[in-house]
């Protein structure tokens, strides 16, 4: 089915983002960019675009601002400080509603982002939103993962995820022979560390080559990032 398109904000009632929420994605940001107005504008904008769109179709399960913001976007700018430096073009696989690609690209204008997501409806607020923000470093490929990373142009030199499945099978899915070798760098919650120890293929089929962590409230505890790179067969 097709996406219906992303009614004006003003019309569908969003209001601005309560200040305190604002507050904590400036402070966020600014370990990573410096000055965090321009960031800060896209990413608020692109909040505003995924809060109305979802009014006419599900996108996300937050449905206001301050969940959107400290469950979600939060987390992705958090994540953003660990991103290594040499990925120029990074492949986000199932993008769902643009979590990270879409705030990563809002951080990050120098670099090009493939965000792959194979739900007609949300790749298509994919595209819609990325017009809208004239954001001309981003691709939407309505495809499977599999289906589109090979082909990709430029050529993608980091995978990145978040929370698109189970650790185990989300890295056995990569590890197929249609899945070119490419640097892994996934978001994770707290049970990533138990799956990975009761599961030793996955330590036999990947090197984990860094882990970091990072706390997005007292509420809501901490996350991870795991950068992987796949061993020899």
């Amino acid at each position: 089915m097709a996406f219906p398109g992303i009614p004006d904000p003003q019309e569908v009632g969003i209001s601005a983002p309560p200040e305190e929420a604002t507050d904590l994605l400036r402070a966020a940001l600014k370990p990573i960019v410096d000055p965090v107005d321009a960031s800060l504008h896209a990413i608020l904008e692109y909040g505003r675009l995924l809060m109305s769109a979802n009014t006419v179709t599900n996108l996300t399960g937050a449905k206001d601002w301050t969940t959107l913001i400290e469950a979600h976007i939060l987390d992705c700018v958090l994540a953003a400080r660990f991103l290594p430096k040499e990925a120029t073009t990074l492949f986000d696989w199932g993008c769902g509603g643009g979590l990270p690609g879409l705030v990563w690209a809002g951080i990050f204008p120098e670099r090009h982002f493939h965000l792959c997501e194979r739900n007609n409806k949300k790749a298509g607020f994919l595209k819609e939103a990325a017009a809208s923000m004239e954001f001309m470093h981003v691709d939407v490929h309505a495809t499977q993962g599999e289906e589109s990373i090979r082909s990709v142009d430029p050529r993608a030199n980091l995978l990145v995820a978040r929370a698109v499945e189970p650790l185990p099978k989300f890295l056995r899915r990569l590890y197929r022979p249609s899945v070119p070798r490419i640097d892994i760098f996934l978001m994770a919650g707290p049970s990533w560390e138990r799956d990975w120890e009761q599961n030793d293929e996955l330590e036999e089929n990947w090197h984990l080559r860094k882990v970091d962590r990072y706390n997005l409230s007292a509420d809501r505890g901490d996350r991870f990032t795991l950068q992987l790179r796949r061993r020899n067969s």
